[in-house]
């Protein structure tokens, strides 16, 4: 078996001066991500709105089939952690969310709203004994499909 150590000085000069230069090029790469997630953050804003505009449910272009969904962003502030769990023994299900665990705790939301027949753009505990004791927040997000 090969060693990964080196075993002269030159190779671990060698070595070292390749991190440096891999180093490098990945400091170049992260920032042109930055910048490509950014123009991409301002580009999906733009379609965005302009599904908005046209009242479009979907397109297909550039072999791809794009949708607007909702995705609901959830947090329990630790102030309001006794309140949330008063709330899930009101619900009845003390037995699922024993402590503030935000994942279960969302998870039950929406599959309560669903069985409501809520539409996906309203926060999930509208309606429920968790109403404005959680955190939530509805964001557009795009989405698509690759369509071969």
């Amino acid at each position: 078996m090969q060693s990964l150590m080196p075993t002269t000085p030159d190779a671990l000069s060698t070595a070292l001066e390749e991190i440096t230069v891999i180093d490098r090029e990945c400091d170049v790469l992260e920032l042109k991500l930055k910048e490509l997630n950014k123009r991409r953050s301002y580009l999906e804003g733009v379609a965005i709105e302009e599904f908005s505009l046209t009242r479009q449910d979907g397109v297909r272009v550039a072999g791809r089939s794009w949708r607007i969904a909702s995705d609901h962003l959830m947090s329990v502030p630790k102030d309001r952690r006794d309140a949330v769990l008063a709330a899930a023994e009101a619900a009845g299900i003390t037995d699922t969310v024993i402590g503030v665990q935000v994942a279960t705790l969302k998870s039950w939301l929406k599959g309560n709203a669903e069985d409501r027949g809520m539409d996906a753009s309203v926060p999930f505990s509208e309606g429920t004994p968790f109403e404005g004791l959680v955190g939530e927040c509805v964001v557009k997000r795009l989405r698509h499909l690759t369509v071969g």
